[in-house]
């Protein structure tokens, strides 16, 4: 049987998905149609190694031939006769962003990476965004195009916390109270996460894992590593092993709660308390310092 050949994503393809897909997730408004401005584009490893050094030549293209695609829609659509106010029925809306294009690529770590090698999530900014983080609720299309040529969308709803990646800490923010801080260092440097809500999910993150704390480590760190919880009624903190290679807490290994069952994955949701003050270590790879911030 001949063996299937590689068809290799290409820089003209990428951006003409990313065309296809500014226009596919308009969303209107009442005197405007509002496009997407911010990118991610998934690859599979071959391919974003390959592209590495066109990586910001495809930036820059693709970001002009969406900012020439905005002004197009907006002619296209303007009336070609100045009407009188009164004569004027349907009220003429603009296409307009939020922010500027930004277009950023990223490998994409899922186990169908191969079929699926080129995967863009298009969204509107929030209004924080600190480095890769995103803040706030998001709703973002998810399109893949297979090796097929077949091309898939979903949509996700995901809630997001900022990432602080130097500076002083503050003990508030305008999303919330801070109620622990972690510190850690991956392969991008050192960094503090101010955790603001009850559960957050720590891990590498992929195309379609979202975790709040998304970590830049080889891939002994999974893509949803570990969970921690905080009860609301009593401020204790819980943490849930998530991982394949394990997860410890000052040193002691948390029990694993995903469990292989017919070949799927089970989560008997198991987790141990979490004290005020630890040292989490991830795969003996990344080493996570959590305290609790006290409550006023």
């Amino acid at each position: 049987m001949p063996q299937q050949e590689i068809v290799h994503v290409t820089p003209e393809e990428i951006i003409n998905f990313l065309l296809e897909e500014m226009e596919a997730g308009m969303s209107p408004s009442y005197y405007s149609n509002l496009v997407p401005s911010v990118y991610d584009v998934y690859l599979y490893i071959d391919d974003l190694e390959r592209l590495r050094p066109l990586e910001q030549r495809i930036r820059e293209e693709a970001v002009n031939a969406l900012s020439e695609k905005l002004c197009q829609l907006n002619r296209t659509h303007e009336p070609k006769l100045k009407l009188p106010l009164a004569a004027k029925k349907k009220r003429q809306k603009r296409y307009e962003t939020l922010g500027d294009f930004t277009v950023e690529f990223h490998e994409n770590t899922d186990d169908d990476a191969r079929e699926n090698p080129l995967v863009i999530h298009s969204n509107f900014p929030s209004s924080q965004t600190l480095s890769d983080d995103r803040v706030g609720t998001l709703t973002e299309r998810i399109s893949k195009r297979r090796a097929d040529g077949q091309v898939l969308t979903t949509t996700a709803t995901t809630t997001a916390t900022p990432t602080e990646r130097s500076g002083n800490i503050d003990t508030r923010r305008a999303s919330g109270i801070v109620y622990a801080n972690l510190d850690y260092e991956d392969d991008l440097g050192a960094h503090t996460y101010q955790m603001t809500k009850d559960l957050i999910k720590i891990g590498r993150g992929s195309a379609d894992r979202w975790v709040d704390l998304k970590l830049k480590a080889k891939k002994d760190v999974s893509r949803e590593h570990l969970q921690i919880r905080r009860d609301p009624a009593t401020g204790h903190f819980f943490i849930k092993d998530l991982s394949t290679l394990g997860t410890t807490v000052n040193g002691k290994r948390v029990p694993a709660s995903i469990q292989q069952v017919n070949g799927e994955e089970v989560d008997n949701n198991v987790e141990v308390q979490l004290p005020d003050k630890a040292q989490i270590g991830l795969a003996g790879v990344i080493t996570v310092d959590f305290k609790a911030v006290k409550q006023r």
